[in-house]
């Protein structure tokens, strides 16, 4: 966190000392290279809360860092394309309440100890992270100097990824049939289940603010559960849904 942290000190340190220019930078190309530095604040989580979660006790979002590079290519003074290369965390940490939710857990004490399958009630807590190269494409609409939108597709590959959680006080069945097995302590780690790619859509604008510096706004939504369906131990999709909130500067 702290080397993310100092690179993106020195890139807005370099970015800013670089350029004396007032306008939005432009060569005579119609090309625009930009720097840009944020957060990601939201969720892996279904669409929807499915029937099995009662409730949502805690939401904790983690330090999400993002940075990334730009290159922007405007067609004419209103339409352009835009592609890039972005290293982000996204993650979080939540606690909800569940009634026969299926899921694998490694039991420590209760009525029964080791790895359990089975229909689990009671409370999970949950902390998920990973770490992408994300390659963004986008189509930019320019609505005067000030404003800038745009939406598009984006691809990342999991470089660090990590799914786990613990329960206190629950109980599981193997079946609706079987005997209840009373849960004092568990925990379960589903970090080999992710999946390495995510392929999703982006929307955001950038309002220039300052010289050649901007604030932005990014919403991107992924279309792959995090979970590989053919792997996963806990029954629900999860998908990554973030909003990326930042400052960036155009060269």
């Amino acid at each position: 966190m702290k080397k993310i942290t100092i690179i993106i000190a020195l890139v807005f340190g370099i970015a800013l000392s670089s350029s004396a220019n007032d306008s939005i930078a432009s060569n005579r190309n119609g090309m625009e290279y930009k720097v840009a530095a944020g957060f990601n604040i939201g969720g892996t989580s279904p669409i929807g809360l499915p029937a099995e979660v009662r409730g949502i006790n805690s939401y904790k979002p983690t330090p999400n860092l993002s940075i990334a590079g730009y290159a922007i290519k405007m067609f004419n003074p209103t339409w352009g394309l835009k592609a890039g290369l972005r290293f982000e965390n996204k993650g979080m940490e939540t606690g909800i309440n569940v009634k026969n939710y299926k899921m694998t857990v490694n039991i420590q004490s209760g009525d029964a100890t080791g790895v359990k399958t089975g229909y689990f009630t009671g409370d999970i807590k949950n902390k998920t992270r990973m770490g992408y190269l994300t390659i963004p494409v986008s189509a930019v609409y320019r609505l005067n100097k000030q404003w800038d939108f745009h939406a598009g597709i984006y691809a990342a590959y999991a470089l660090d990824y990590n799914f786990t959680g613990k329960v206190v006080q629950g109980q599981i069945r193997e079946t609706p049939l079987t005997p209840i097995i009373g849960i004092t302590k568990a925990d379960y780690n589903y970090s080999d289940d992710l999946q390495k790619w995510d392929v999703g859509a982006e929307i955001g604008a950038a309002c220039n603010v300052y010289r050649n510096l901007a604030i932005e706004a990014n919403f991107t939504w992924g279309f792959i559960s995090v979970l590989d369906p053919d792997k996963r131990k806990m029954d629900m999709d999860n998908y990554n849904l973030y909003l990326n909130l930042g400052v960036s500067y155009t060269f």
